[in-house]
């Protein structure tokens, strides 16, 4: 309703003023208390009554406090003039009738609701939140609560806009997606909120206080946490300050409430819950289908394949992403992906939001003026088309539609959406940048869209899938913003860099993503670039542990997914070469598949209640500090808490050789680092540009290069030849090396030291020479890159750094130490293993075990060992039962494909366990849909450390074959 915005009432307004006496106003104590504090002066204060709550001017600025439901509210000031064109991109409800008073003192005007206070501060416009009993949930610092400053950008009226609130000091404070922070709590945290290829950015925050703010703008922001308050700054807010607030009796109430403002989630394909393999990428059909048939042959669990980029042709032509297949190879498009669904396997392909000038759909599109004039960076024929237009989006999903879904495609992949145009894809300076060059959209200047472009290309074929079929949508997408869970999106983080540090980055950021709001995200599991931190990739055994313990994590992200570039990674390639992966790989995926039951239901749960699978420990334990700024563990459900490992315990590789610094290279005039001359060829064919590099150390395309270095037409078939001299500066042998992709070549002193010309993934050699003091010697370095990735890395090791590395001991700690929370008690899922909460409990790892641990009360039905999720729809379930408190869990069971349960056309049937009496109870089944389940084998365990199976099926304890009638156990 941004019409509400615009409503300025200042005739009316100016009857209402207030005396502009100094007042006494309600504050925050330092434990989060109201009370009375000093004032400023008042300023001219006035209100009116609306339909659904009020509208107060102070000074010069009006303020509308709106009620969207029992518990969520509003909030928008300006000063007098809205500039939005259009309405909210995100929040798709309406203002609820909500009963409330208006009640008035010297000091405040106060919105009274069965729910909810609201007070307004006469002096400063001020906005406290409080329950119905008047509990504090979060106040708009009393002094400044905004600040708006009119503006124009792009020749169009806008206000910088900033709202600051103060927070009590022991809250926690989640929530923003995923913003390269390696901390879950957001207290004290300064955070850049811009897109980028590794950036999901989501305007929410969530406290620990029961209560979260969904800020509606979509420009440049930065959210910051200090003493001076928490506040958010836009750099474009056409509305002004603009945001809602949502409280609840739990966090997952404050989440159904975010839902209910910007759209249900909902459901994805049964399959949709199993593994997806992916990588970049499957040259051809044969090769795509070879690797289906493997999975088969070697019955490795998998329901969806996943074909990236270049199918359409070359990253150098005008194909680009025209929803088109190469004929050389991929010449029969539908019967491949009709021999995947042979197999029971779903096809996801990749499609990008640039598109390439010699297809129809480019072709299409510029008759309607509706691609922007910037080249995709990669192609240099594909331009960005615009999402912003309905036209422009009705027109992509329609070559979407004939080019792929008429062809037997099950998912969209939808890459770059952030939106990529230029280089520097890991850079939110830079990325900002290229988005703003783009100019003007259909709905304006990209300064106050930067953010929501994924929102509105996923929203486009989210909409033409709903009108042409009632297979459920399922797409995935590189970036993401409020409201993409209507649109059926889910969001990974990017192209990543393996590492451990990067594994435990995706579980405090995956938190943050779902946390607030996204329910389904996921990540690439063994990271998108591998071979430049682990040499020799895949064969790498101190990778091949990393990859081990990034699977169990994916095992229980909200979706498992593995993808990446430069390294195999199909799980079964490791069955004869490392027994010990192959069997921490087969363990994750089979237990991911043994939960089906458990984690299907809380689909249904997520659609239907708004509930969130992938839950930060204050989600469920709010109240326990000990968990606010846990980083590494988060629940799977209300049941199961998830440790992953993330650091290395059995297998060790020496750190990486250093870069060599600038302070001992020289140019040949004497300048700090060495020279280079680029050349179109991989062997020095054509001259182009110079350089001067501090240090060699280049990843193309990003920092420190921007854009294609020294006149190169491209990024790939291009060569550089680095000279200058290297200064020693101890005496001793020293080993200097290359790390490279592709080919490198070093000369030291006038001699070959160093070589490996040829095609190949990141990896380093070195080469030994001994040097005195003060030595300076002479140095070539040469690189050639092909295709594929490209880097280069000038290193050594110092004589001092090699004598450290051979007197360092490695200590093998193989334990794991976890923080259970408070509240009751909890099981060890190996061993059953029983423990009180509020304490951390150690426990030994073996590379293919996960720390799990699972709740008093918990009711966890599993499924059988299947090689894709909808193999044995009849199958007995095992219900595992873990006794020491009562507990209840819903199973949900329908089609797996279709929107029918829209329709009523689903089944549900309750589990409740009274633990004083020791019975279970299955309630009587609830709907009816065709293809039901009439009678399946119930198999109940009954947990204890006597029949601890881990992954195994267990004996039960009782069985029953449940036919759709209310029955007891008892135990």
């Amino acid at each position: 309703m941004k019409t509400l915005l615009g409503l300025s009432m200042l005739a009316l307004l100016a009857g209402l003023a207030g005396n502009g006496q100094a007042q006494a106003v309600t504050g925050l104590d330092t434990r989060g208390h109201l009370v009375a504090v000093a004032s400023p002066a008042a300023t001219q204060f006035a209100f009116s009554r609306l339909e659904h709550g009020v509208q107060v001017r102070v000074g010069s600025v009006t303020k509308n406090i709106i009620f969207y439901g029992p518990r969520t509210v509003r909030v928008n000031a300006n000063l007098g003039e809205n500039y939005w064109k259009y309405p909210s991109l995100v929040v798709t409800d309406q203002p609820d009738a909500v009963d409330f008073d208006v009640r008035e003192t010297p000091e405040s005007l106060t919105l009274v609701s069965p729910s909810l206070q609201v007070v307004i501060a006469k002096s400063t416009g001020a906005v406290t939140f409080m329950d119905a009993r008047g509990k504090v949930y979060t106040q708009e610092k009393l002094a400044a609560p905004q600040k708006l400053n009119k503006i124009e950008i792009s020749g169009a009226p806008t206000y910088e806009a900033s709202n600051t609130f103060t927070l009590k000091p022991d809250e926690a404070i989640y929530g923003f997606g995923f913003v390269g922070q390696g901390e879950v709590n957001r207290r004290d945290k300064d955070l850049l909120l811009v897109q980028t290829n590794i950036g999901i950015i989501i305007p929410v925050m969530v406290s620990t206080e029961r209560y979260g703010i969904l800020w509606d703008t979509y420009s440049k922001m930065r959210f910051q946490d200090s003493s001076d308050g928490t506040s958010l700054w836009a750099e474009s807010a056409p509305g002004g300050v603009d945001y809602y607030f949502m409280a609840g009796d739990t966090l997952d109430d404050v989440v159904a409430g975010y839902r209910d403002l910007t759209g249900d989630a909902p459901m994805y394909p049964k399959q949709a819950f199993g593994l997806f393999m992916s990588k970049e990428r499957y040259q051809t059909q044969n090769r795509l289908l070879e690797v289906a048939r493997t999975f088969r042959k070697e019955q490795f669990p998998l329901d969806y394949i996943v074909q990236d980029w270049q199918y359409w042709g070359g990253d150098k032509d005008g194909t680009w992403s025209g929803m088109i297949w190469n004929p050389e190879r991929f010449p029969d498009p539908k019967g491949m992906t009709q021999g995947l669904h042979d197999m029971n396997l779903k096809l996801m392909i990749s499609i990008w939001p640039s598109v390439g000038n010699d297809t129809d759909l480019g072709k299409e599109l510029d008759q309607h003026n509706l691609r922007f004039e910037p080249l995709h960076w990669i192609s240099k024929q594909a331009r960005i088309y615009d999402a912003f237009s309905p036209k422009g989006r009705e027109i992509y999903f329609k070559h979407i539609k004939h080019g792929l879904l008429d062809v037997g495609v099950d998912a969209l992949w939808m890459d770059g959406t952030e939106v990529e145009v230029g280089t520097a894809v890991h850079d939110a300076g830079e990325t900002e940048r290229d988005i703003k060059l783009l100019g003007n959209n259909a709905m304006g200047d990209f300064t106050r869209y930067l953010n929501p472009y994924s929102l509105m290309t996923t929203q486009g074929t989210y909409d033409g899938q709903r009108a042409t079929s009632n297979k459920r949508v399922f797409t995935l997408t590189r970036s993401a913003w409020a409201g993409a869970q209507r649109t059926a999106a889910a969001s990974w983080s990017g192209d990543t860099f393996a590492s451990w540090k990067t594994l435990s980055e995706q579980i405090n950021g995956g938190v943050n993503v779902t946390i607030a709001g996204t329910p389904y995200w996921t990540q690439d599991t063994g990271g998108f670039f591998v071979s430049g931190r682990f040499p020799g990739g895949e064969k790498n055994p101190a990778y091949r542990e990393l990859y081990a313990r990034w699977a169990q994590y994916a095992a229980f992200n909200p979706l498992m997914r593995i993808h990446g570039t430069d390294v195999e990674r199909e799980p079964y390639i490791f069955r004869d070469s490392d027994p010990d992966l192959y069997k921490a790989l087969r363990n994750s995926v089979d237990l991911r598949y043994r939960l089906l039951p458990y984690t299907y239901s809380l689909s249904w749960q997520v659609t239907h209640k708004g509930y969130t699978v992938m839950r930060g420990l204050p989600m469920d334990f709010p109240d326990d500090r000990a968990v606010h700024n846990i980083n590494d563990a988060f629940m799977y459900g209300p049941s199961v808490l998830v440790h992953p490992v993330t650091r290395p315990m059995y297998r060790f590789q020496a750190p990486p050789a250093a870069t060599i610094p600038a302070s001992a290279l020289r140019t040949p005039d004497g300048k700090p680092g060495l020279s280079g001359q680029y050349f179109e060829g991989m062997n020095f064919e054509t001259p182009k540009g110079t350089t001067v590099d501090t240090t060699v150390d280049l990843r193309w395309p990003g920092p420190p290069l921007t854009d294609i270095p020294a006149g190169l037409d491209s990024l790939s078939n291009f060569s550089v030849r680095w000279t200058g001299t290297l200064v020693a500066p101890e005496d001793g042998e020293y080993e200097l090396g290359v790390e490279g992709d592709d080919g490198y070549r070093l000369f030291v002193d006038g001699k070959l030291l160093v070589e490996d010309w040829s095609m190949g993934a990141a990896r380093y050699k070195g080469g030994k020479m001994r040097l005195h003091k003060g030595q300076v010697v002479p140095v070539t370095l040469e690189f050639f890159q092909g295709s594929g990735d490209r880097s280069v890395r000038l290193a050594w090791r110092t004589p001092t750094q090699i004598a450290e590395l051979a007197n360092t001991k490695v200590e093998i700690d193989a334990t794991t130490e976890t923080y259970l929370p408070k509240g009751g008690d909890w099981y060890d899922f190996w061993t059953h293993e029983r423990f009180a909460g509020g304490q951390k409990v150690k426990k030994t790892v073996p590379m293919d075990i996960l720390p799990l641990y699972v709740r008093a009360g918990a009711i966890v039905p599993m499924g059988p060992f299947v090689q894709y999720a909808t193999e044995r729809p009849d199958a007995d379930y095992e219900i595992r039962i873990y006794p020491g408190a009562d507990g209840r869990f819903t199973v949900y069971e329908d089609d797996n494909e279709t929107y029918d349960y829209e329709k009523g056309q689903y089944a549900t049937y309750d589990l409740v366990w009274d633990d004083a009496a020791r019975t279970l109870t299955i309630g009587a089944r609830q709907g009816i849909y065709p293809g039901l389940v009439e009678a399946r084998k119930l198999n109940f365990v009954l947990v204890s450390p006597q029949n601890a199976k881990g992954l195994a099926e267990a004996t039960a304890t009782k069985s029953v074959t449940y036919t759709g009638a209310p029955t007891r156990l008892t135990f």
